[in-house]
This record gives structure tokens, sequence and C-alpha cells, in this order.
């Protein structure tokens, strides 16, 4: 996680809490009440807001479900612009973003899913790297590495592995090469040989740091032992599963890869002038990359399978209801499995855990770091409103390069929450705190306890 993840991450920790969220059904046939009518005015004051200009955002679309709001449906909204193109058309309800490392919970599914049919053996999650490829006779596989044998795919998925994330600010091998090369594909072997000769950051299971090398690691174990690669599993076990129409796993360039028809849908994303500062290409006005650019045309190769999948509220929001359901009830996995992915550990250390332990109670006590704890490619958080009421529930943001957005789910009224801005320029954080903070407001005194 670069340290512009890592900021903006501690600021929606200590600074959420407000209002905003956008609506309508993809079949356009909904009634503008109440319900429809107060997010809708919390939506248009984010947009119009000081602090959105500042941040350059254009525009927000945003979904909203839950238990005793419109017959439980999804409602959908969107205000704003597609793009800060002076022609540019009102943002569509569809519109197609880059959820970044919201992506790891797709991952995490395909690594669960395969631990149930038994791809993992006895162990499960808790195998080792090298175990396994050792057991399917892969010891010539990019991701075999001495230094890396002993971490199990739990490690991998809850980020206690110790690996170094590729991302992070000290590694700038791929930053200069987007900025001279930004139509250029990134091989997930590339992001690995890179890391390949760093030192570990801690042993296995002893620390937490937010790591996309381990997902670029996992998908790479995926493809190796299924013949298949990570972006064909996530296509057959999700996308297609769920019959998500606005949803791709990105390999390269994104108008390349996806329906024709929907390349107009396709939301721009601009880059903030904080993310390749230290880099005097970056200042070049005449060099692809540079202050204020839309990166959409840009290859999206370099997020891998940490963060490389599009999408739009509507499909997001769809596939949220479905992560937390066990198959018998619709949903992605079998419920031994859903309860490994809610299964936390801290991230960081506390009076009453070590950073990476696992978390045997949750509640607001426990709560450090990064919120309550890490899941496997989930976060739990918790909220308290001004009477005293406090509740958990489980989210994952996910920035890139001109986006940043995020998901909210509350289980005990099935709640769900999806938006996004086209910028992560230092300060949206304030707009999301106000979004944030009115959802969880109508989570709890809006929608039905089942």
């Amino acid at each position: 996680m670069n340290q512009i993840e890592i900021r903006e991450m501690k600021n929606f920790v200590v600074l959420t809490r407000f209002i905003i969220v956008c609506i309508f059904i993809r079949s356009n046939a909904i009634a503008q009440t109440s319900n429809t009518i107060d997010l809708q005015n919390n939506l248009s004051e984010a947009i119009n807001s000081k602090e959105a200009k500042l941040a350059g955002i254009t525009g927000i679309p945003l979904t909203f479900q839950c238990d005793g709001i419109n017959g439980k449906q999804p409602i959908s909204l969107a205000v704003g612009k597609i793009d800060k193109n002076s022609d540019a058309v009102n943002l569509p309800k569809d519109t197609i973003y880059q959820i970044g490392s919201s992506s790891k919970s797709f991952v995490a599914v395909v690594t669960l899913q395969m631990e149930a049919e038994g791809y993992f053996g006895q162990k499960g999650l808790d195998i080792s790297i090298g175990e396994l490829l050792h057991d399917k006779g892969l010891v010539e596989s990019s991701v075999w590495n001495y230094r890396w044998n002993k971490i199990t795919l739990r490690e991998l998925l809850n980020h206690t592995s110790g690996i170094p994330d590729y991302t992070d600010d000290k590694f700038t091998e791929f930053s200069e090469m987007y900025l001279k090369y930004p139509y250029r594909q990134v091989y997930s072997n590339e992001i690995i040989k890179l890391m390949a000769d760093e030192p570990i950051d801690f042993s296995a299971g002893k620390g937490w740091h937010y790591s996309n090398t381990g997902y670029v690691i996992l998908s790479e174990i995926i493809a190796n032992i299924t013949k298949s690669s990570i972006k064909q599993q996530i296509t057959s076990r999700v996308i297609d599963k769920l019959a998500l129409t606005h949803t791709y796993y990105i390999t390269n360039i994104e108008s390349h890869e996806i329906n024709p028809s929907q390349i107009k849908l396709l939301m721009s994303g601009y880059i903030n002038d904080d993310q390749f500062k230290k880099f005097s290409l970056f200042k070049d006005n005449n060099n692809p990359v540079h202050s204020g650019v839309d990166i959409v045309p840009f290859s999206l190769s370099w997020a891998n399978a940490a963060g490389s999948i599009i999408s739009d509220t509507i499909d997001m929001n769809k596939y949220i209801q479905a992560l937390f359901r066990d198959k018998a009830h619709g949903g992605l996995l079998e419920s031994q499995q859903l309860a490994e992915m809610k299964s936390l550990v801290a991230t960081e250390s506390s009076e009453q855990y070590n950073s990476g332990a696992q978390l045997s109670n949750v509640d607001k006590k426990t709560a450090t770091g990064f919120g309550l704890g890490y899941g496997l490619g989930i976060m739990a958080f918790f909220t308290r409103l001004p009477d005293g009421r406090s509740t958990m529930y489980y989210s994952h943001g996910g920035d890139t390069l001109g986006f940043h957005s995020n998901w909210i789910y509350m289980e005990n009224t099935h709640a769900s929450a999806v938006y996004v801005f086209n910028s992560n320029k230092p300060g949206y954080w304030k707009v999301r705190q106000n979004i944030e903070s009115a959802i969880l407001s109508k989570m709890m005194n809006e929608c039905v306890v089942n």
C-alpha cells in the first residue's frame, strides 16, 4: 500500500461519519420516494461541495440496498458528469470505473471456493506455498522462492505474509516504467521477479502489512494449479455466475477488453499531483502521464490481481450481497469458507493483540489500526451514532491512480452501499466522510433488522 493509500485509509478510520448516496435501478422504474429524495439531495450536496471541486471530482454514482427500504430492492443514483470536458454528458447510473483493491475479495472468493473443492488438500488455506507447489509438481514455478515457501495461502490473503508491497513508494521501478510507457502491459512474473530478492518485512504470521504483492503471488499459484488465468477463474466463478454485465477483469487496456457498446460508460479518472511529484517526467505536460490527465486510456495491468477489475455500482452491490450469503442462500461461498473470509486479524498491536494475531473477540474495544481488523479480502469497522448506538460493518476501499471507491455491508439488515469518486486527490476524504456517515446513519435508522 503506497503512502497515499495509507494516509487516506487512516483519514477514513478517524473521520468517517456523515452522508451521501446515489440511487436508481437498472430498470429505471423507481418512483421518487422519500428514500430516494434524501439520498439524491445528499449526493447533490456532495458533488457541489467545495471539497469535491478542490479534489477534482466530476461525478459520484452510488447504489444502496437494505431490508425495509424499497422492497429490499437496490436503489441507484448518479450526479455530476462523466468527465471534466466542457461537453461532458451527465453521469449515467451504470458508469464503469476502476474498483482498485476491492478486487481482492474476488481473488479471495476464487481461493476459498478452490479450498472447498479440495484443491489445497486437508490443510486448506493453511498449506504453505512450498508444500503446495511441491505437491502439485510446480517447483519450477515463478513463485517458487525460498523466502516465501513457508508462507501460507491464508497469510497471503490477510496480509500477514511479511512480503513487501510492490506499490510501496520505496519501489520506484514500476512508477518510472508507468510514466515512460503507460500503455505497456505489465505481467505477473515481472512483479514477482522484482520482489523475489527483497527481504521479508517480518516472519509470516507475526505482523501485518498491506501487501498487493501477496495477491499477485496468489493469482499465479491459482493459474499454475488450474492451468487457467486468474481472469478466467474470476470470470467463470463470480462474474458469469452472478451475471455481472458491467464487470471485467482487465489485463491491459479497458476499452479493448469490454463490450464495445459500453465504452461510452467508462468514467474518466484523474491522476493527482502527489502521486508522481518526485519524478521530473511527471511535470512535463508533453508526457502522456502528467498532473490531471485521465488515466483510463492507459494500461491497468500494473494493478494485476490486487486491483485490475472494473465495474459499476449496480454490479458491485449485487456482488456484495452475494459475497455475504452462503451458497445455501444464493451466495458465493460455503458456510465454512464464508466464516473464514470474515475471520479477522489485528492490523496493529494493542494491549489485547499483537499485530497479525487472530482476533478471538470482535467488538469496539478490539479496534486497532485500520478499523477492527482484516479478513480475507475484506475489512471490518465499528461505527457509533450520536445517540450512543454502535454496530460493526464490513467494507473495503479501492484506490487506483484516478479513482477512489468503497463498499459497505451491514449484516443484521443485509444493508449494502457502493460508491466511487473519479479522483483520489488528497482531500477527497472529506467528501467520503460526509457520504459514509449518511449511509451508516441510514442503515442504522431506517433498515429493518431481521
